[in-house]
């Protein structure tokens, strides 16, 4: 049944980009193409100014990462791990489900000189840390968009259900990583009826796993907190993002605008984690929030369309490293892990 699901997953991978690709085309042709080229006019060579500055957002995240590994382990080097963060950040960009695929990826690549615990349980850790701060910034951000902005009832509520329905999650999944979540996973496959024999490697790996985040969750809280700090710092890479395009596209930018349409964009963005790289469904959100905000859908698009210049740009050199530590170039070494 599994492989079934996954070779549907497969057929229906590339059907969602081909749809996507074609609702791009579909809305800017009725958008109009002469309004969209105008507006990318303005910004022109500028693009690659906001290329250059969202590294310091990944840095940011990356950073976030490199805190909680420990001291020993990061005897790997910083931009080594960098490379294996940004090799995640693509699969994760490119593989649904959205912001997930990728981080057995790293934990692959990084268990070859920490080992398979430390790398796993600083993934999971780093991720609770980035949701955590995204969720923060989420409220920080929806209370200025509800506030300020005349936003149709529909979108406050959905906004508002969605940032909530994180913010639980966030505090469900504390509460479970520091009692043993995932022993009590597998002691649950065993109830369901599956033996214990056929499980029993994982079974190993899931309390040593277990052991790792309940001993993080005591004793290195404060760690944790940094972590969060700076993923937090990373989020907000791209509402300065969306603020510089602001100020280039609209009449009256404000940095409330800017805020608005990254929380109200973001949080809606989460329905669609399904669709591989959010193609075309991710569009229609931008130029759909700039339309409610009262400005000019050609905007949107272009807003859209730069947006999504700069997040493929980002996740080449991802692909590209990940291709290289195929070939044996480079990579991440081994070494014993701390």
């Amino acid at each position: 049944m599994t492989s079934g699901l996954k070779q549907i997953g497969a057929m229906l991978r590339p059907l969602l980009i081909l749809a996507g690709l074609v609702g791009i085309i579909w809305l800017c042709g009725r958008i109009g193409w002469p309004a969209i080229r105008a507006n990318i006019a303005v910004i022109g060579q500028w693009f690659f100014l906001l290329v250059v500055l969202y590294l310091f957002a990944q840095m940011a995240f990356m950073t976030g990462w490199w805190v909680l590994i420990g001291s020993r382990a990061r005897q790997i080097g910083y931009w080594r791990m960098f490379g294996v963060y940004l090799v995640g950040d693509s699969v994760n960009y490119f593989v649904p489900p959205a912001n997930l695929a990728g981080e057995p990826v790293k934990a692959h690549l990084l268990s070859q000189s920490v080992g398979f615990s430390r790398s796993v349980t600083s993934i999971m850790v780093h991720k609770h840390a980035e949701i955590v701060a995204q969720v923060i910034f989420l409220c920080l951000s929806l209370s200025i968009a509800v506030t300020r902005f005349a936003l149709p009832v529909g979108l406050r509520i959905a906004a508002l259900i969605l940032a909530g329905g994180m913010g639980v999650a966030v505090v469900a999944a504390f509460w479970a990583l520091k009692r043993g979540a995932f022993g009590a996973l597998i002691r649950g496959l065993v109830k369901i009826g599956i033996k214990p024999e056929q499980i029993k490697p994982e079974w190993r790996a899931t309390a040593s796993l277990d052991r790792w985040l309940a001993l993080f969750y005591k004793t290195r809280m404060p760690v944790f907190y940094w972590a969060t700090l700076l993923c937090l710092v990373g989020w907000c890479g791209g509402l300065l993002e969306t603020y510089i395009v602001l100020q280039w596209l609209a009449a009256k930018p404000s940095l409330e605008m800017a805020v608005a349409v990254e929380s109200l964009a973001m949080v809606l963005n989460t329905i669609i984690f399904f669709i591989p790289g959010r193609v075309g469904s991710a569009e229609t959100i931008r130029v759909a929030v700039f339309s409610v905000l009262g400005l000019p859908a050609a905007q949107g698009a272009v807003y859209s369309i730069i947006r999504r210049g700069r997040e493929v740009t980002w996740a080449i050199p991802g692909l590209l490293i990940l291709l290289a530590m195929k070939m044996g170039i480079g990579g991440v070494p081994r070494q014993a892990a701390g």
